[in-house]
């Protein structure tokens, strides 16, 4: 869905710290979840399990073990783990553990694109009263289900809800702006991005969205405009450096933008490096996009923020004719679980197969991407060419009595390009 910018990495919050008990369950526990709070989701699982395998009746483990494997996409493995959590007695400490599991489950079925199962959970947590301050995570997860589901209506009353508990949530107008902007409620959705910046000159996101709102509506003075805010920044810090350099790429001044970008990486901005490869890759430079796209992924040590990385690479892989490493590029993003770039990912591997011959997982792929995405036209008339033009080889092949391999190079593109992230790189997932 254009306009979504709510990385699912952002939903995954807290692996909230607990009372455990002593010995070897305790110090595995702890282990844990000092690796999942440093970003190591792979050990913090082992560790968990441990914990686990020591002390069977401790419901913390089970749901920080939970939201580890949501963290690392293993959703179905997490409702399990969440289901064992579950507490059937009635006290302040069985709720508080009772909502988050219910707000892991939600996650974990939307990381399986079950969205009414997610709203139904979030519904179920939303109703237990304590640990108010995880409300404004259930709120925004029901809306991202909803939005995905088709019901921005229902997206944009859940936001209104979440509001109301907290006016100052400056993500929540961020993601009700995009909702609306998708929706084409341009000026509606501009006022709720400049809500975000009244109550934080330095929301960024509002600022780009402000901007992505006014193309759309087709006002490029406006647009322009929108990042003048940031664009006179001064680079106090690397962050800000980087975000002026964003900037500028929107604005196609791919020079000034350098200039910043640059600045902010020598003060080890580690997102520097993906948005100097944007530069590059929009000037036909491959080579060195790539060099900087493998240096952001490096420099941030699986920490992916930017997951649209992986649809630029096999960008750059696909104008080389390189297309078996453009695929790898794509499962190694589709591995990080429901992300941002999640749907972009997904489709250009669908149509990556497509343009590699491999007609059979093309199909595949094609219907796991409707599977999540039901409202997309363009993917089923996709789905229809493939569907075509595997009927015609089988005809083919029984015609001529005899079996053929997919052809590196297919007779026929296509009907659709693959795509990379855009220069403000807040594409939906």
């Amino acid at each position: 869905m254009r306009g979504r910018k709510i990385a699912m990495t952002l939903l995954l919050c807290g692996l909230a710290l607990t009372a455990t008990s002593c010995g070897k369950a305790n110090d595995a526990y702890k282990k844990a979840m000092d690796y999942a709070e440093s970003g190591n989701y792979e050990k913090a699982a082992d560790s968990f399990k441990t914990a686990i395998k020591n002390n069977k009746e401790k419901a913390e483990y089970y749901l920080d073990y939970g939201m580890t494997l949501n963290h690392l996409g293993n959703y179905k493995k997490a409702i399990k783990q969440f289901e064992k959590a579950y507490q059937k007695v009635d006290n302040k400490i069985s709720r508080q553990n009772n909502k988050r599991v219910h707000y892991g489950e939600a996650l974990a079925y939307y990381g399986l694109h079950k969205y009414d199962d997610a709203i139904s959970q979030c519904k179920k947590a939303l109703e237990i009263s304590e640990s108010k301050d995880l409300n404004g995570d259930v709120y925004a997860t029901m809306a991202m289900a909803q939005w995905v589901a088709g019901d921005s209506l229902g997206a944009l009353g859940a936001l209104d809800q979440l509001l109301k508990e907290n006016s100052k949530d400056t993500a929540a107008y961020v993601m009700r702006g995009q909702i609306k902007q998708d929706m084409e409620e341009y000026d509606s959705a501009v006022q709720d991005f400049m809500k975000a910046i009244e109550i934080d000159e330095k929301c960024y996101e509002a600022y780009f969205g402000c901007f992505e709102t006014y193309q759309a509506a087709g006002q490029k003075d406006a647009a322009v405009e929108s990042l003048s805010k940031i664009t006179s920044m001064q680079g106090a810090d690397a962050e800000e450096k980087m975000q002026i350099g964003r900037a500028y790429i929107c604005l196609d001044n791919f020079e000034e933008a350098e200039d910043f970008l640059q600045d902010a990486k020598k003060e080890k901005c580690v997102e520097a490096s993906y948005y100097l490869g944007q530069i590059a890759q929009a000037q036909k430079s491959n080579d060195k996009a790539k060099e900087y796209y493998e240096e952001y992924l490096k420099a941030a040590k699986g920490d992916v923020s930017l997951p649209t990385v992986y649809s630029n690479l096999a960008g750059c892989y696909i104008e080389q004719k390189d297309y078996d490493t453009a695929l790898e590029y794509l499962e190694q993003g589709l591995d990080l679980g429901v992300t941002n770039a999640y749907q972009d990912l997904l489709r250009n591997q669908v149509i990556l197969l497509e343009r590699m011959g491999k007609m059979e997982q093309a199909a595949t792929a094609a219907a796991d991407y409707i599977s999540a995405y039901p409202k997309d036209e363009d993917m089923a008339k996709e789905a229809e060419f493939i569907a075509t033009r595997i009927k015609k080889k089988k005809a083919t092949n029984s015609k001529a009595k005899a079996s053929a391999e997919p052809s590196a190079e297919p007779s026929a593109e296509p009907s659709a390009e693959p795509t990379t992230g855009s220069g403000d790189d807040q594409t939906a997932q």
